[in-house]
């Protein structure tokens, strides 16, 4: 059985990334899920309703990534590392980075989709900070600051995206992350630059 409210979150995402807020409206997912927008209001009453769900979905597997890795937390933080860098992999043929466009969103759509993406950041620093914390308390990581840690973690992933979406180098997004973060963080060696 078609489960049409996920159809018509994973719809929302595509006409987002791919047009932006402004493109996206509740006739036009209709018509690509293929279901009148009676059917849309049934699961979803706005528009901004319909990008909260879809950030929420987004929350919920990111969580599920994060909460995949697995052994020591020197080892996880590498491997939370090389899955959030092998997702920006997959804006290079986008018309813009997923993270760029919800925060767009969140200008134009109003306080429920920033909402909902402070939440989801949030719940990436607490997921990451308490990698890290762990780590400290292993004596594999040297951090006073875990959540700034999570945090810088984060902010390189985002550049990261809309370099790539530029179609510009990353080379030096990966540089700093490795000279001022994880050189700092990691006890030993950090982990090897991911191929991007």
């Amino acid at each position: 059985m078609v489960d049409r409210r996920q159809e018509i979150i994973n719809e929302t995402g595509k006409i987002l990334v791919a047009e932006g807020y402004n493109s996206l409206t509740i006739q036009r997912i209709a018509e690509r899920v293929d279901i009148t927008s009676a059917g849309v209001h049934y699961h979803f009453e706005t528009k901004e309703d319909l990008v909260v769900a879809l950030i929420e979905d987004r929350e919920e597997r990111l969580i599920e990534l994060l909460e995949s890795t697995e052994g020591p937390p020197d080892e996880r933080l590498a491997d939370i590392i090389q899955i959030q860098f092998e997702a920006v992999e997959t804006v290079a043929d986008m018309a813009g980075p997923p993270t760029l466009q919800l925060v767009l969103a969140s200008v134009s759509g109003g306080e429920p989709i920033r909402d909902a993406l402070a939440s989801m950041l949030e719940t990436y620093v607490e997921i990451v900070s308490g990698v890290i914390r762990e780590g400290v308390e292993q004596g594999v990581f040297e951090s006073d600051d875990p959540e700034r840690m999570a945090v810088l973690l984060a902010s390189f992933e985002n550049a990261a995206e809309v370099r790539t979406a530029l179609d510009l180098d990353t080379d030096d997004v990966w540089d700093g992350l490795t000279d001022h973060v994880l050189d700092d963080l990691y006890v030993k060696d950090p982990p090897e630059r991911v191929a991007a």
